[in-house]
């Protein structure tokens, strides 16, 4: 069951609406320190200052960057910066963005103060492992601000699209809020009617949700949720701090996109292994065929590549496997190779068979490990391997640089994946699925101090 409920947002105050690009953020986790620095340059009142702020030299418990950043929130509120909206509503949001291959796609769904679960109910379902250091440095913000300040991204599985319809329906006419952020065309929509929030919400009620984007916030907000009851005494389940602002997608959205995360290998990691053997060894599982590509034209031999992968990957797990100086092939499984005899050992009889046969597991567990390096319980860890997202890029950084041993593209992961994955409580390998666009920063903010 999942249980939603209108919010009156916090939002950056009309007058901004010219300039609103120049507020936005993309989410906390993608900021590097040379970013973070552009965005605080870029506008006084950008929301990194609150979401993701600095930190400072003589930094102590009780002057650093949550505290900076719960007084920002607070004076920005007094300044009339950012202000809440007069009524209770839905908000739809929708990105139109171009793909790599130049095709252009709608991703339309909508933001809701939605009931946190417990995963052992069984309603919102995860698919990615957590990290310590995100889940403390999320709660402390939230502790400093009291705020949703970036959602959290679920799917739900509505075959029908009544959902859809009632989305468009209540937005018929009424001119958004629209910005380009990063390429991105951002448009917002406030959807007060009553009856169609009501008949949204009855439409939603006995969804499962899946967790695509925001697991460490999901389990912050777990975290904050229990931390405000034991100190408040208030266990009814209808507190603010009971319910996350989250958006909402239907997984039957034509405009729902995941992206491959391709693995770059360092020199180092390469160092001694003989090509021979490791192609031997792939040859045992894959169909191996070389790969020519023009070093002239990079990105378009990158769109060629990943089409011819794609293609592949529709007998089975697919990659394209990069050497230096243009040597490439492309390997496809065999339609008889078993995933066990591929990673016999004991970690992979403890691995649930659904997690084996992902393109990832599959990459990192057999192909890298095995027939690559030859060391099944090799870790490689961010000094090791770069993840990157544009294929061309990959092509760029083996073609021109000589610190790269090798490179892998995969294919994306599949939406029912995800959800079939979730659903069996289980969790995916690091880096196993991108949704595109990523949801921006800053247009949707709900303050838990706001009437409830």
């Amino acid at each position: 069951m999942a249980e939603i409920l209108p919010f009156a947002a916090t939002r950056y105050h009309a007058r901004f609406n010219p300039d609103l690009a120049q507020l936005l953020t993309p989410p906390y986790d993608v900021i590097d320190k040379p970013m973070q620095q552009a965005l605080y340059t870029q506008n006084p009142y950008n929301l990194v200052r609150v979401d993701f702020s600095k930190d400072l030299p003589g930094d102590s418990e009780y002057d650093n960057r949550y505290t900076r950043a719960g007084a920002t929130w607070q004076q920005w509120k007094n300044e009339a910066v950012i202000v809440e909206d007069p009524r209770k509503a839905l908000y739809v949001y929708e990105q139109t963005f171009t793909l790599p291959g130049g095709d252009t796609l709608r991703r339309r769904g909508f933001f809701a103060a939605v009931k946190l679960q417990d995963f052992s109910e069984g309603g919102i379902r995860a698919h990615e492992h957590t990290f310590a250091g995100p889940k403390a440095d999320r709660f402390r913000l939230m502790r400093a601000t009291n705020c949703n300040m970036s959602p959290i991204f679920c799917l739900f599985d509505d075959g029908d699209k009544s959902v859809d319809q009632m989305l468009s329906e209540g937005i018929e006419g009424q001119p958004p809020v629209e910005t380009v952020f990063q390429g991105v065309t951002q448009r917002l929509w406030v959807l007060g009617q009553h009856a169609l929030i009501r008949g949204i919400a009855k439409a939603m009620a006995p969804q499962t949700l899946f967790i695509a984007d925001g697991h460490h916030r999901y389990e912050t907000s777990l975290l904050y949720r229990d931390e405000m009851r034991a100190a408040m005494g208030r266990k009814n389940g209808r507190q603010p701090f009971d319910y996350a602002m989250i958006y909402l997608n239907n997984i039957h959205d034509e405009g729902l996109i995941i992206l491959p995360t391709h693995r770059v290998l360092s020199k180092e990691t390469t160092m001694g292994v003989d090509l021979k053997e490791a192609l031997d060894d792939l040859g045992e599982y894959f169909e191996l065929e070389p790969l020519e590509f023009d070093t002239a034209q990079l990105d378009a031999e990158a769109g060629r590549i990943t089409a011819r992968m794609a293609e592949a990957g529709r007998r089975g797990p697919s990659y394209a496997m990069i050497l230096p100086k243009g040597q490439a092939w492309l390997l496809t499984m065999k339609p008889q190779a078993n995933v066990d005899e591929m990673m016999d050992d004991e970690e992979a009889e403890q691995t649930p068979r659904a997690i084996k046969e992902l393109d990832v597991s599959i990459l990192h567990r057999y192909i890298i490990n095995r027939a690559w390096l030859g060391n099944p319980a090799m870790e490689l860890d961010d000094q090791d391997v770069a993840y990157v997202k544009d294929a061309g890029e990959v092509l760029r950084k083996m073609t021109g640089c000589s610190k790269f041993g090798v490179a892998f593209l995969v294919n994306p992961t599949r939406i029912e994946q995800v959800c079939g994955i979730a659903g069996q409580s289980l969790r995916m390998p690091h880096k196993s699925t991108y949704f595109y666009p990523k949801l921006v920063t800053g247009l949707v903010m709900r303050d838990l101090n706001s009437p409830w």
